[in-house]
């Protein structure tokens, strides 16, 4: 039988309280919730906000302060919308802008009373514009910062402020530069700025992160008791981060890993910067027209070096930095320093004993020559370089290049210019490459005139027309090459090209007619190995028997035959210094040929010729004047019409 129910008993009046209390407290802190959300986020009380949070990062930042509205997440902390922070500097308007500007860690910069403040930028950029009289300036505040409060005041300094934006955009547009320059961002980024006061310590953390490929830089500065220091790492590829910064350079670099480290140290007493980098580049891919014919593909390089700079003194200072590139170390000096009209200068470069066969292989397309892989792995190649004077007084340019081969094994040694001593096959240039067809050359073969039967006169025409200076340099005319530079710099409408007679030899055999730097190194190169194992008449003679001289025509032999029916060795002194001028430009001026006739603007660079022969006192004054008053006939005369008034010869 089942026990009968216990009868409850009434609660009581402390019970009834307490079950009152338990409802009214978390209704009383929803309904305090709501009402206070209802009163914050309404237009008056928003306004009245966002204009007190306008005016304080006026303050802080000394720059104008504009925003939309203001919004707040569930833990109150506020969302600024629309906000732009600009600051005027004479011409230039500074511009941050974002979508949204939202406190992180609300709680926390609540409990430091504001001293440590997180901020998140979204859809973030910086802006450099060109300043304009009349802004249009649409926003619901607009404030500018307070003539009271300055920076380093109390009321405005901050123990620590954050700032992290996703997708940061830098842009900069109708500033004061160059038309190619005017107009470019960079980014999108993501990242952080992060600036920290310990008591009378501070420091700022910069971290940035492409959000495809994953690179980094991080940095940080601080104060120092002499001035401050910057240190900063970079990994990953550098075409994403800074690949629309480098797109005016006119070369288009398609993928450049790298890692590496920087310090910055300045002392304000002695306004001394000093610079420290240990930086590469790895499996780098680029393409250039002035570069390279072809795209550059497992490119890599490093540098490392010391730069210091007194910004008092205005001088300069690198003391054997190392740049390697492709596995070859070039040591780098660098020294500047006031001078009478400019800076004074002086770079010297050191290219420390390197295999010469590895060394041609480091220059991107060095590795497909020939003459690469019959070089001795035992022939070795060091090289200094100089040039200093007035920064802009080009003719003040002193160069200076000495450099020597060494054979660590001289009974296994070959220069790989063995081939030129007897009967090789030579495919001579053309517009789009080389010919197919090869063509027997060298010494013994049937078209070779040898040196000794060239004419003096002949020899001495084609030396004073293309490289005056040939029988006394290396291989390379330093005086034309600053010449040559100078009128680049300057703009000349037609640079000279200051090649010498070996370096025509060896860009006809061995390389192309491109211009561009990789074709410019191997030919050097190639001039300075070819000008320490061969004889000055050796270079002459295979320069005079492979160079074109009109359309099919290669070698001075055949050259002498078709344009007068004769060998070189009974040419009179016109036709030889005519001969001369033909090598810059044998296609186009073959047009004589075809017309019978040498219009008189031509023939007075062949009378000039002479006349610098004579001055030289190569020609005599009786071989002069016969040669001035003989006319050029060839050995051929086609159908042709009748020759122009300024074609006529006498």
């Amino acid at each position: 039988m089942a026990a009968p129910p216990v009868p409850r008993s009434p609660p009581t009046r402390e019970a009834r309280f307490a079950r009152r209390l338990l409802w009214l407290i978390p209704s009383t802190v929803v309904g305090l919730f709501v009402l206070s959300r209802l009163v914050i986020t309404s237009d008056f009380v928003s306004q009245r906000i966002a204009e007190r949070v306008a005016g304080a990062v006026a303050d802080r930042t000394r720059a104008s302060v504009q925003l939309s509205g203001m919004s707040f997440g569930l833990s109150f902390a506020p969302c600024l919308h629309d906000l732009t922070i600009y600051r005027n500097d004479g011409p230039l308007e500074l511009r941050l802008v974002a979508r949204r500007a939202c406190v992180e860690q609300w709680a926390s910069a609540l409990g430091s009373g504001f001293r440590s403040v997180r901020l998140r930028f979204e859809e973030t950029s910086i802006e450099a514009i060109g300043r304009t009289d009349e802004a249009d300036r649409a926003a619901a505040v607009n404030v500018q910062p307070s003539a009271k409060t300055k920076v380093g005041d109390k009321k405005a300094a901050l123990r620590e402020i954050g700032v992290n934006f996703d997708g940061l955009r830098l842009r900069w547009q109708d500033l004061p530069l160059p038309t190619r320059f005017s107009d470019g961002s960079f980014g999108p980024i993501d990242g952080g700025i992060t600036v920290q006061k310990r008591g009378a310590a501070s420091a700022a953390i910069i971290a940035m992160r492409d959000p495809e490929s994953g690179a980094e830089v991080n940095a940080r500065a601080n104060p120092t008791a002499e001035g401050w220091n910057l240190s900063a790492g970079i990994e990953g590829d550098l075409v994403p981060i800074f690949g629309s910064l480098l797109k005016f350079s006119n070369v288009d670099i398609q993928r450049m890993p790298a890692r590496g480290r920087a310090g910055l140290n300045y002392v304000s007493k002695d306004k001394q910067l000093t610079l420290d980098l240990d930086h590469e580049e790895h499996d780098a891919a680029l393409e250039s027209d002035a570069v390279a014919k072809e795209a550059l593909t497992g490119f890599t390089a490093r540098q490392r070096l010391r730069a210091e700079l007194n910004l008092e003194q205005r001088t300069l200072q690198v003391e054997e930095g190392l740049l390697e590139i492709n596995g070859i170390p070039v040591i780098l000096s660098v020294r500047v320093k006031p001078g009478e009209t400019s800076p004074r200068f002086r770079i010297k470069a050191d290219l420390r004993t390197t295999p010469f066969a590895r060394l041609l292989k480091s220059v991107p397309g060095g590795e497909r020559l020939e003459i690469a892989r019959r070089i001795s792995p035992a022939l070795t190649f060091a090289l200094s370089a100089v040039v200093g004077g007035e920064l802009s007084e080009p003719d003040t340019w002193q160069p200076e290049v000495n450099y020597q081969f060494r054979s660590i094994d001289p009974q296994k040694t070959f220069t790989g210019l063995e081939f030129t001593q007897g009967p090789f096959e030579y495919f001579p240039l053309t517009p789009d490459g080389r010919e197919e067809a090869a063509r027997i050359v060298g010494p013994t073969s049937a078209p070779w005139v040898p040196y000794r039967r060239i004419p003096y006169i002949l020899r001495r025409a084609i030396v004073v027309s293309e490289d005056a200076s040939f029988p006394f340099h290396q291989g390379i005319d330093l005086e034309e090459g600053r010449a040559a530079l100078q009128d680049a710099m300057l703009g000349a409408e037609r640079p000279r090209g200051g090649s010498t007679i070996s370096q025509q030899l060896v860009k006809n055999l061995f390389l192309s007619r491109d211009r561009t730097a990789q074709r410019k190194a191997l030919e050097l190169l190639l001039t300075f190995h070819m000008e320490s194992w061969l004889k000055k008449n050796e270079i002459f003679a295979l320069y005079a028997n492979v160079i074109e001289w009109g359309p099919d025509i290669y070698g001075i032999g055949p050259a002498a035959q078709h344009y007068f029916g004769r060998p070189p060795w009974r040419l009179n002194p016109l036709e030889m210094a005519y001969l001369a001028t033909l090598i810059p430009s044998p296609i186009p001026l073959h047009v004589h040929y075809e017309r019978g006739s040498v219009p008189r603007r031509h023939l007075r660079k062949v009378h000039a010729l002479l006349e610098r022969l004579n001055r030289l006192g190569q020609l005599s004054d009786e071989q002069l004047a016969g040669a001035k008053g003989a006319r050029l006939r060839f050995a051929r005369r086609p159908e042709a019409p009748e020759p122009k008034d300024e074609e006529v010869q006498n």
